[in-house]
């Protein structure tokens, strides 16, 4: 279904995540913080100058975040890789949350209690809203 090529360039694209995940690995360090790639980048489904890198920060620490979210923007716009970066905020259980907390593609391991948590409400808060809005379809009809 997809050329070799494309695969190709996924493959790239994951080369350079890697070697981006060791680079800020060695200035951030790798703990009290974690860095998700979720949507189309690290698939074949990403086509180069119409998709973007969705990318979501989890720190307790809004310093860090404000750094690392400056240093990606950085070195993805010198890659002229357009780029939305969001902060997980975890005061605000959304449906948002769901993709970049499941995302197999991490910067890093931390990922502690309090986000496994969230994580959680934030999936019981997407099964309402899917409840909701399949009755509210039932009523239409």
């Amino acid at each position: 279904m997809y050329t070799q090529e494309a695969k190709e360039k996924v493959h790239t694209r994951l080369r350079e995540l890697l070697s981006l995940q060791r680079d800020m690995e060695s200035r951030f360090g790798d703990s009290d913080y974690n860095i998700f790639v979720f949507g189309s980048y690290p698939t074949v489904r990403y086509v180069e100058g119409r998709s973007d890198l969705d990318i979501a920060i989890y720190t307790e620490d809004f310093a860090l975040y404000k750094q690392l979210a400056l240093y990606l923007e950085d070195y993805f716009e010198d890659k002229h890789v357009d780029l939305d970066v969001f902060y997980i905020d975890t005061s605000v259980e959304a449906p948002i949350f769901c993709a970049p907390l499941k995302s197999a593609l991490q910067f890093t391991d931390y990922f502690p209690d309090k986000l496994r948590e969230f994580e959680k409400r934030c999936q019981e808060k997407l099964a309402r809203t899917k409840l909701s809005l399949c009755e509210q379809a039932d009523a239409e009809v």
